[in-house]
């Protein structure tokens, strides 16, 4: 094996490194320049791959998985990330057909990728009218190569979604994408009057008055525009919003049935067959993460400031709007040509990607969604206190979860999860890496010019409220959760009206439980 890597090393690193029609055709964006939204030539995983957990259902940011990869294709895609410089991103999206029930770590299933159903799959999705394909941005944080079978062991974060604009692979290779990053609509539209006034300013010496102006003062580069700072304000966060994992092997256990000197050959053979079994029933190598992502307290502080990563995301995107506009010159007649979607237009060397058409219902204002992020707390603290009366016992609750309970004084006289978040000040969290327990609103309201939104902390309870949300879905109660891949197609008030829905149709049935249980008490 020691051979094998060495091989490895070679063909995975200095191909790359020396082979500039190899790297071109083979190498992706290791990270989003600044200004961009978009993600070109990424490698890419679909429900097809039969990876363990991640075989079923979409994944949404702000989870963490802990992944052991076997197969060759997967292990050669990986290898061929991990050969780049951090940060390692990959996608992943959800199909709705052939979905398969591979695992990885079952040496008894038959691992059958067929990349070209996929690759039909994901095109048959994109050509369809009114079809919006979304995926979920994953990156590595920590990876070891066991040597001694070839597996490769991944600590792997969901970090934002994107949209699916074309595929950049060949039917039959591994699936390669090109991808815009995808915030939510309310987080673009937060910007997007900064990005007008960042559009008049850097336009007033531009051709005034002409068809270039005209083109790049159009809505959708507007949009385009408050997107690419929704998403440099992202990049900005990261450090904040997702403390990385690490791997961290389990403890080993000194067996009791170890073989010694004075054992016969039969017995030796029994006590290694039993100790072989005990391994495989004792799981995984390395420890489980906590499936919710924690932020990191130490890194807010040295964040840099939202107005100046914004404002030099916004120069960036106009300058190279104008340089492009300018090379098209005349051959654009329709000034939305360069900003609608039309994949057989969209070069695969250009900044951009088409931005979507704009729709008529505009996204929920930022007080709106405060609104129904607060309702949304109400009803989980109604369902923690339903349950707790009908099991009498205390719920607990994921303290990741807890962190991004905002800091109110307008809560309901009976509402406990204050309570609860502050039982959890000044603990660790977690069980494979444990870190300090982060609520969101004491960091950040405790240095204002570093500019944390609250519709990002809403943002990311959208997405966490699903963790316990999805576990209670056999309650039958109406109406039932949505699947995971409708959430990431949703906007964040559609993720909290939703969420919110849910827990109330939960509470419904934890109320008509009640009185039947104080029946039965009184009768014994």
């Amino acid at each position: 094996m020691e051979l094998a890597r060495d091989i490895q090393k070679v063909f995975y690193n200095e191909q790359t490194s020396n082979d500039q029609s190899y790297r071109e055709t083979n190498t992706p964006t290791s990270k989003l320049t600044n200004g961009s939204t978009v993600l070109r030539n990424l490698p890419t995983l679909t429900t097809n791959d039969g990876i363990k957990g991640a075989d079923t259902t979409a994944l949404l940011p702000g989870y963490q998985f802990v992944w052991t990869v076997s197969h060759p294709q997967h292990c050669h895609m990986f290898h061929q990330l991990l050969a780049g410089s951090a940060p390692w991103y990959f996608g992943h999206i959800y199909l709705p057909t052939n979905n398969q029930k591979n695992d990885d770590n079952d040496e008894n299933s038959i691992n059958t990728i067929d990349d070209i159903q996929s690759y039909n799959d994901i095109q048959q999705q994109l050509k369809s009218d009114g079809s919006t394909l979304y995926g979920t941005l994953l990156r590595v944080t920590d990876r070891i190569f066991q040597d001694d079978d070839g597996h490769i062991v991944l600590a792997v974060q969901a970090i934002e979604k994107f949209r699916v604009h074309n595929l950049a692979s060949l039917p039959g290779t591994s699936l390669r994408t090109d991808v815009q990053i995808a915030p939510d609509r309310e987080l673009i539209q937060s910007l997007f009057d900064k990005a007008l006034l960042s559009s008049a300013s850097y336009l007033s010496d531009i051709d005034e008055g002409g068809s270039s102006s005209k083109t790049l003062s159009s809505p959708s580069a507007i949009n385009g525009a408050a997107r690419a700072a929704a998403v440099a304000d992202s990049n900005r966060m990261r450090k904040f919003e997702y403390h990385p994992i690490f791997l961290e092997k389990k403890p080993t256990v000194q067996s009791r049935l170890q073989s010694n000197p004075n054992d016969s050959n039969a017995k030796k053979m029994i006590k290694d067959a039993i100790e072989k079994k005990e391994e495989q029933k004792s799981g995984a190598e390395y420890v489980s993460v906590v499936q919710l992502a924690n932020f990191c307290a130490f890194e807010f502080a040295s964040l840099s400031k939202s107005d100046i990563v914004t404002s030099q995301a916004l120069k960036t995107y106009w300058e190279h709007m104008a340089k492009e506009q300018s090379c098209q010159g005349m051959m654009n007649t329709d000034e939305e040509d360069m900003f609608y979607d039309d994949s057989t237009s969209s070069s695969s060397t250009s900044f951009f990607l088409p931005e979507l058409a704009t729709t008529s219902q505009p996204p929920a204002s930022a007080d709106e969604i405060e609104v129904k992020e607060k309702q949304l707390w109400v009803s989980l603290d109604d369902m923690i206190r339903l349950l707790s009366m009908a099991a009498s016992s205390t719920v607990p609750l994921p303290s990741q979860l807890l962190g991004l309970l905002p800091k109110r004084d307008d809560w309901p006289k009976y509402f406990q999860l204050e309570e609860y978040a502050n039982r959890f000040k000044g603990n660790t969290v977690g069980t494979a890496f444990q870190s300090p327990f982060v609520r969101v609103d004491q960091i950040t309201c405790s240095n204002s010019t570093l500019s944390y939104s609250p519709l990002r902390r809403a943002q990311r309870l959208s997405f966490a409220i699903w963790l316990l949300l999805d576990g209670l879905s056999m309650t039958g109660a109406e109406p039932a959760p949505p699947p995971r891949h409708l959430l990431l197609e949703m906007d964040m008030a559609q993720r909290l009206d939703a969420a919110r829905d849910t827990l109330e149709g939960i509470n419904t049935i934890l109320k008509q439980m009640l009185p039947e249980k104080k029946d039965d008490d009184e009768k014994k």
